[in-house]
């Protein structure tokens, strides 16, 4: 049953990123974009959506793949579903702070600024952080060897070639200002020392006396 839950839950947390994101969607699809992707990315991306979409729709809705299905513990689900909605939140969180820096190429338009705060303070990819966890989150909420991994698996590429692609761009445009952005910043996940641990046991140890 609790398998059940975490899959109705996946599907709210599709439908959320689709209603976040729509006016972004929206000006991709009216406006008269050129050509972002090259036919290499579209074949990328094109794996990514089928591990992040269309695998687990089909998996949701038939028995097709349930061959492959795993039990894990509730609490994991849990956990998991967490780490799901915290990737819809910073997803969001990334494309408002971009604002009208946001664009689904790596060009640099004119007047093109470098986003480092907010969520960029921690990382450099935070939209690429958001999907990443997400990923991770699917392998334990569609607890399934075939469907779970899929997402990581196959969006793995893109999201690589894209990061390593837009890096070339931001250092050729902001030169020395972005090299010192990267040396603060990992690509993905904070530095350890951009973490105050102290005042997180402080907080803990707060929350435990209030209890």
């Amino acid at each position: 049953m609790a398998r059940t839950y975490f899959e109705i839950i996946f599907l709210w947390g599709i439908v959320l990123q689709i209603i976040l994101l729509w006016p972004y969607l929206l000006d991709l699809i009216t406006k008269k974009q050129p050509d972002y992707f090259s036919k290499r990315e579209r074949l990328l991306l094109l794996y990514a959506f089928t591990g992040f979409m269309l695998l687990p729709l089909i998996y949701v809705f038939t028995t097709w793949f349930s061959f492959f299905d795993y039990n894990l513990p509730t609490l994991i689900g849990f956990l998991a579903a967490l780490l799901y909605f915290f990737g819809i939140w910073l997803l969001f969180k990334a494309y408002r702070e971009l604002g009208p820096n946001w664009s689904p190429g790596p060009e640099i338009r004119e007047g093109h600024i470098l986003i480092i705060t907010g969520v960029f303070k921690w990382v450099r990819h935070p939209i690429y952080a958001a999907y990443a966890s997400m990923a991770v989150a699917q392998i334990f909420m569609l607890q399934n060897w075939f469907v779970g991994p899929a997402f990581l698996l196959l969006a793995t590429p893109f999201y690589r070639y894209r990061v390593q692609l837009e890096e070339q761009y931001l250092t050729r445009y902001f030169g020395d200002q972005y090299l010192a952005y990267r040396k603060q910043t990992n690509a993905l996940y904070p530095k350890t020392e951009q973490i105050d641990f102290r005042m997180i046991l402080e907080r803990i140890k707060s929350f435990k006396k209030r209890r």
